[in-house]
């Protein structure tokens, strides 16, 4: 048995029996009562009430308790937290710990770090505004060093990360396409191995973005190695093609090591996703621990650079605008590009910008162009001039992709990942308009997958959100209502709950999440934010206290 699937026997096997445990005798903080309540492990619901002392779940079953303060459930389920497994909220977090977009759709662990990391940024490394913009100003090197900012100043929901090889890589070696040194090797292993002991849960790659796209299957091995010595977790944006899905497989069959596929729903499409979860299976049954997450929707946000070639994204922002300032370097952009358009004709034209910059911001590329007489690809170069290389893009919905984001859903080893930020609505940010999975992933699952097109029952997609995700990452005393595990607990009507983000106006919270309580604490009720800051940062395996 693969060892995730070894994790959850193991952690729902162990608290088997929980609700026929006596009540508490001493009066509790918090009771839900009266809820149909879902505990995570892909059960069936029951009537039940979850008592709640301090931050930890004391008991869950029928029995009367005595509570300082109890919240009504009646004709509401009652689940643990949910956990994103792709989220990029560094920035958002440090700018307003609060994660508003994110705790009114009942996430209460926000798993952070993809290509990137907010730690460590040595050497050439530069801040990404994917990770730091104004008006946050780092203060920090080191990955610890950022989970102690996180700390000190406050955070609604839990928050981890794993450590980024290409922010590994830029530290040691820039954003240049070159080999390796082993001395650069040498330097690369000791940052994970750094990052490892602050906290992180593993190390994370991806291989569309520079400088990942530079680094070669080898050297993410030996990387992957020192992350497996402390029991991490590898996670991936694979590069393009089945290419990308076995080079993933070899690492984590070679390392060994957990891999965990971020979005495999836009890394696939409906011809290709039934090949990808072939594939997967196949290595699963080899016993290669293979497992991936997925968000509801048909559309993907990125850098606006990411639109470039591949070549023409190499170095840094300075770097990237000499390229396209130069006239030869740019007519290879817009040939390249044009070429590239014949095979997806409106793609970049309906692509939707997100720039903190209102002369672009939520206006398509087609829609820029035209005011100013030119072609999306001029007009796409220019915005980059103009923004230094920097701003987002949201491309457009695509339906004929819906079968293949359900063929992926339904995979018992698929959990739940936004791709999104922990955002306050009507705050303007260096994003500009932000893609509405930040605002509606987790109750868009809920309401279109479950409750509309009946996918999947709810039982099975609260255990993607919970259990299933507190198992792959190791994390053992969150997932699941039993007593013994911290109290991240969300009371949700089924029957309404709903996102309401859409393109066109994403800041806006999610409908039917009523109670959020995090540790203990509330930060929704009664369907709004209380703005409290009870979140932890949730270290990895291989944490060594006062490291950072």
């Amino acid at each position: 048995m693969a060892a995730a699937g070894l994790a959850a026997v193991f952690l729902v096997g162990s608290q088997t029996g929980a609700g026929a445990d006596s009540p508490p005798k001493d009066e509790v903080d918090i009771l839900v009562k009266g809820g149909e309540v879902i505990d995570g492990s892909g059960g069936p619901w029951m009537r039940a009430d979850v008592a709640i002392r301090g931050d930890t779940i004391v008991y869950v079953g029928r029995a009367p308790v005595k509570a300082k303060r109890v919240i009504d459930a009646t004709g509401r389920t009652v689940t643990p937290g949910f956990f994103d497994m792709h989220s990029h909220s560094e920035f958002g977090l440090s700018l307003d710990g609060r994660g508003l977009s994110k705790v009114t759709q009942g996430v209460t662990t926000e798993i952070m770090g993809e290509h990137l990391s907010a730690g460590p940024v040595l050497g050439h490394a530069v801040d990404d505004p994917m990770m730091i913009a104004p008006p946050v100003k780092r203060s920090w090197t080191t990955l610890g060093g950022f989970f102690s900012f996180l700390e000190k100043k406050g955070i609604g929901p839990n928050a981890a990360s794993y450590v980024g090889a290409g922010q590994v890589r830029a530290s040691v070696a820039g954003y240049d396409n070159h080999p390796i040194t082993p001395a650069q090797l040498d330097q690369e292993k000791r940052l994970v191995d750094q990052a490892m002991r602050e906290g992180a849960l593993g190390l994370s790659a991806g291989f569309a973005y520079v400088p990942n796209s530079f680094m070669s299957t080898e050297e993410l091995i030996t990387l992957a190695k020192v992350a497996a010595g402390y029991g991490g977790t590898y996670a991936v944006h694979m590069a393009s093609g089945e290419a990308g899905l076995q080079q993933t497989i070899r690492i984590a069959r070679e390392t060994p090591i957990p891999a965990e596929i971020f979005h495999l729903n836009s890394t696939t499409n409906p011809t290709t996703a039934p090949q990808f979860i072939d594939i997967i299976n196949g290595a699963r049954a080899e016993g290669v621990d293979v497992t991936a997450n997925a968000y509801p929707y048909t559309m993907g946000w990125t850098y606006i650079s990411q639109l470039l070639p591949t070549w023409a994204r190499e170095g840094n922002g300075a770097a990237i605008v000499a390229r396209l300032k130069d006239p030869a370097s740019r007519a290879r952009v817009v040939a390249e590009m044009q070429e590239r358009s014949r095979d997806n004709p409106g793609r970049l034209a309906n692509t939707t910008i997100s720039s903190a910059n209102p002369q672009f911001d939520a206006k398509t590329l087609q829609q820029i162009a035209d005011s100013r007489h030119t072609t999306p690809e001029e007009a796409m170069i220019d915005i980059l001039i103009q923004q230094n290389a920097e701003g987002f893009q949201i491309a457009p919905p695509n339906p004929a992709r819906e079968s293949g984001v359900h063929a992926v859903l339904t995979q018992p080893w698929v959990d739940i990942g936004s791709d999104g930020i922990a955002l306050p609505a009507g705050v303007p940010t260096a994003f500009g308009n932000p893609h509405p999975r930040s605002f509606g992933t987790h109750v868009r699952f809920i309401a279109q997958y479950v409750r509309d097109e009946h996918v999947l029952s709810l039982a099975e997609a609260i255990r993607k959100m919970t259990s299933q995700a507190a198992n792959r990452l190791g994390i053992s005393d969150r997932g699941l209502l039993r007593k013994g595990m911290k109290a991240d607990v969300v009371v949700l009507d089924p029957a309404i709950v709903k996102d309401m983000a859409t393109v066109q106006k994403p800041e806006q919270y999610a409908k039917g999440i009523d109670w959020v309580l995090i540790n203990g604490v509330p930060v929704v009720a009664d369907g709004k934010p209380t703005n409290a800051l009870p979140g932890r940062i949730l270290r990895g395996p291989g944490y060594v206290p006062g490291t950072r």
